[in-house]
Parts: structure tokens; sequence; C-alpha cells
């Protein structure tokens, strides 16, 4: 697996999402920290850095709708670093299915008046999907970077099915993977309301997809 780096042109697709005045007002904005994404329902919460044009602050910004500053951490003159939580339209989610290919999204992600710069981490055909897409629904792409992938706790998070998640943090809370452990496979099956059988199922396939991610580009 590798991340993918690519700056492309904004497409009117894209830009349609804010209004005239947002990039009257905000020169750019940047992605620090994915804290929960979920492509599927068009939810998003990160902390991100907003630097405003000159003569404008954090105050003059008209965000598109669905989306919230849930608290500010710093502001300083035309730089702010928020917390925010953001819907995409209806409209817009219906890209979201075109979006769920094996693709973890991360940092760096930067949206300025005239460009977009994403990373995302996949293997070779995943990238190569995104790529096709980009053309498609973000705009012309100007640059494109590779660099070893590294994961964080919610990169390797967001490599496992939603169930997978449930039932590997169900397990954790419960002390499975204490010595000695706390819990059985029938009590996770009990609490989960799972068979015996499915939740080793995706106990198994969680624990080696995490373990691959650690040891991607390792023999």
């Amino acid at each position: 697996m590798r991340k993918m780096i690519v700056e492309c042109q904004l497409s009117g697709i894209v830009r349609r999402f804010y209004n005239k005045k947002f990039f009257e007002v905000v020169k750019s904005v940047e992605l620090i920290r994915i804290i929960r994404l979920d492509v599927e329902k068009g939810t998003k919460l990160g902390i991100a850095k907003f630097i405003c044009n000159p003569g404008y602050s954090l105050n003059d910004i008209e965000f598109p709708p669905g989306a919230d500053i849930l608290s500010v951490f710093q502001e300083s003159g035309e730089e702010s670093i928020l917390l925010f939580r953001g819907t995409a339209p209806s409209s817009y989610q219906y890209f979201s299915g075109f979006l769920l290919h094996e693709i973890i999204w991360t940092t760096p992600t930067i949206l300025t008046n005239d460009r977009i710069i994403y990373s995302v981490i996949g293997d070779e055909k995943s990238l190569n999907h995104m790529l096709r897409l980009t053309k498609t629904l973000l705009g012309e792409i100007r640059d494109i970077s590779y660099e070893k992938a590294t994961f964080g706790p919610y990169d390797l998070m967001q490599t496992l099915t939603k169930k997978q998640q449930e039932v590997i943090m169900l397990a954790k809370k419960q002390g499975y993977y204490q010595n000695p452990r706390k819990i059985t496979l029938e009590d996770i099956s009990r609490l989960s309301g799972l068979s015996k059988a499915t939740v080793a199922e995706h106990l198994r396939k969680a624990e080696n997809r995490i373990m691959n991610s650690l040891l991607a580009g390792y023999s």
C-alpha cells in the first residue's frame, strides 16, 4: 500500500458546494486531522486551519449548509484553528459510493479558490481508481506524488468494515485482548447478538487487516 497525494483543479461540481462569498473571504482551508469520517453518510469531524484573505476573519466566513463549528482552538488575525463537523448535501452523497473503493482518506488535505489537494492510502488498483474518479468529479490533475504508507490509529480503523470495527472495539473494551482474557468469544457473541462463528470471523479479518496495514512494505 502507498500514500498518494494529488493536486487538481477545483471543478464546478465541488465549487457549487460553497457560496461565492466563501472564497472571497477564505484563502485556504487545511485539514489538520480527521477525527471521524463516514464517506457513505457524507459526514466528517475534524480539525482544520482556516486562513482568510487580508481584511477578513473567521466571523466573516459563510459556511456551506451542514457545516458547523464546534470549537475554536486558536484565532489570530486571519488564521483560525477549529473543530468542525460537516455533512454533505444529499445531492453530493450520490458520489459517496464511488469513493468507497478500499481507500483510506488521510492528510494533507488543502482547499483553495482554484485547487484541491487530497491524500489517500491504498493499493495500486485503488489508487488508480481514485485517479480516474478525480478526473471525472474533482477536476484536471496538476500533480501526483507518492509516499510510503504510514498509519495512525484513525487510519487503521478505517481499513475495517463497520461490523469489524464494532466487534473488535467491543472485544477490546471487554478485555478480550488482555492477558489473561476477561471475556470469551461466547461472551462477545452474546453481547453483540452475533453467532460465535461470525464474531470469530470478524475478529480474524480485522486482526489480519490491521497487521497487514502495519507491516505494509515489509516482507
